[in-house]
């Protein structure tokens, strides 16, 4: 489907709505764009004060399930192959988990589990392991697989297990909350003192900045980086919005790098590359350029 780029007037009459990556009523931007992607016609608004972009769309529950399940994670059969194309990450992200939280004895929740690749990867290094996601097959999918799920929306819904978890993972999923700080205020209330949030973090803010100053002198180009860099998601966050957004919910961050955060051994060689050359201004000039990150952080004691 094509794609119409259209940026709103100078003059547009200001509005305000609530950011869903940091929660503050924000002025809408005049440099919003809208265009058309997975998600139908969307507008975009830039947050003020967190710097991040924005989708202009109330948050519809039901819609959302239909809509992740027309994407490849959300349909049975590919989201099941993601498991084993993910593995890159799991493994990598665990290799960092296992060195704060021994898995014996310890039990971990992933907040959009999918599939459950990241549940069966934990399970198999010693994690006791549950999750939760919209998409009902993919529950089923789970719990087909002997792995605990439910399916539901927030944190707050998730009932099969009600005492304080060690560890709740959260792999490309906050992208689509509505409720960001809200949401991980309750995985705060839902980790044990001392317990841990492990994120993969997307973050291709940096790309929709790029996007929205060629639109200005070439407009199709800037248009095809600005679908790239918010593709179906719901807000676009900057990674050091988001660490202080951690820190303001209560969190202590641990760590935080694009090492680790390559999906996949068959992801391609130029988005390998561009991990690896945002992990080295990340760590050397405290510039990040990469596609996400994976981010540790304690509940502290």
């Amino acid at each position: 489907m094509s794609a119409v780029l259209k940026i709103s007037k100078p003059n547009s009459t200001p509005e305000t709505a609530c950011c869903p990556a940091c929660g503050h009523a924000t002025p809408l931007a005049s440099k919003a764009w809208k265009f058309v992607n997975a998600r139908g016609e969307t507008e975009w608004l830039k947050c003020n004060h967190c710097e991040s972009y924005f989708m202009d769309r109330e948050y519809n529950l039901e819609s959302e399930i239909k809509h992740t399940q027309t994407m490849t994670w959300g349909d049975a059969e590919q989201g099941a192959a993601l498991n084993h194309f993910k593995q890159r990450m799991y493994q990598a992200i665990l290799h960092q988990l296992v060195k704060h939280v021994h898995p014996q004895g310890h039990r971990l929740l992933d907040v959009g589990c999918s599939y459950g690749g990241f549940l069966e990867a934990a399970r198999k290094v010693g994690f006791e392991v549950c999750g939760f996601d919209i998409v009902p097959a993919a529950v089923a999918y789970v719990q087909q697989n002997g792995l605990r799920a439910q399916c539901c929306g927030t944190v707050s819904e998730f009932l099969l297990d009600s005492e304080p978890f060690d560890v709740i993972s959260v792999l490309d999923a906050n992208i689509y909350w509505p409720d960001q700080p809200g949401e991980l205020r309750e995985i705060h209330q839902r980790l044990k003192p001392g317990g841990i949030l492990v994120m993969r973090n997307v973050d291709k803010s940096w790309m929709a900045r790029v996007g929205a100053f060629l639109q200005h002198v070439s407009p199709a180009r800037g248009e095809r980086i600005l679908r790239r860099a918010v593709n179906d998601h719901r807000f676009s966050m900057p990674t050091r919005s988001f660490l202080t957004l951690l820190q303001q919910t209560g969190f202590r961050v641990i760590s935080a790098s694009p090492r680790g955060a390559v999906h996949s051994d068959e992801t391609s060689s130029a988005v390998k590359l561009s991990f690896a050359l945002g992990t080295a201004l990340w760590h050397s000039l405290g510039i990040f350029l990469a596609p996400g990150a994976v981010i540790i952080a304690e509940k502290p004691e």
